[in-house]
């Protein structure tokens, strides 16, 4: 009994110096339960663990215990609140991918009368149109061309007929004299030979 006591004793005084050690570790409890196991008693067939060990063991598995519930919960906080970073960042990234694909086709498409139509299609109609309208213009151009050649030179052969026209009335018109004095001519012999 006097080496249980002895040990009791010794037992009690390194527990109080080793909690009261403040820079000392407090021992896991696989260091606890060995340090149970070597400070038993051993009865065959049975080990004599002491009661205060066993209660000092047991509240180092519930602060253990506890320890880790609380880390647990902090840990299962930090998860969520990941998990929420997370999804919010799935979300960014989602916008901005809708983001860059709706750039990437404002980029590469124009809204023409409500249509988006791509660049390459838009610049093909625009070359197509300017080609048909520059050859239209050309042919306008040829065509108001002959037909002004054509309107000068319509109006040279009227200035021509119509010189010719007023040649042939002046000469006309001459000749008709003429004729109207030789007419008189004729009627004033003939008054004159019909008087004499």
């Amino acid at each position: 009994m006097n080496r249980q006591t002895a040990t009791f004793l010794f037992l009690f005084v390194a527990a109080t110096a080793w909690a009261n050690e403040p820079g000392q570790n407090k021992p896991n409890l696989q260091q606890q339960y060995q340090s149970i196991r070597e400070q038993s008693e051993y009865i065959e067939p049975y080990r004599m663990v002491r009661a205060y060990q066993v209660e000092n063991f047991w509240k180092a598995v519930q602060d253990t215990l506890r320890e880790k519930d609380e880390a647990l919960g902090v840990a299962q906080k930090k998860i969520s609140s990941v998990e929420g970073e997370v999804v919010s960042l799935k979300n960014t990234i989602k916008e901005k991918d809708s983001s860059v694909e709706e750039m990437a086709f404002a980029g590469s498409h124009i809204a023409v009368m409500g249509w988006d139509i791509p660049k390459s299609t838009f610049i093909w109609i625009v070359v197509s149109v300017t080609i048909g309208l520059i050859a239209l213009l050309a042919i306008l151009f040829f065509a108001f061309r002959t037909a002004w050649q054509r309107a000068r030179e319509s109006r040279q052969l009227y200035d021509e007929v119509s010189n010719e026209f007023d040649t042939y009335k002046r000469n006309t018109v001459e000749k008709e004299v003429k004729l109207y004095r030789e007419l008189q001519d004729y009627r004033n012999r003939l008054t004159e030979l019909k008087s004499a």
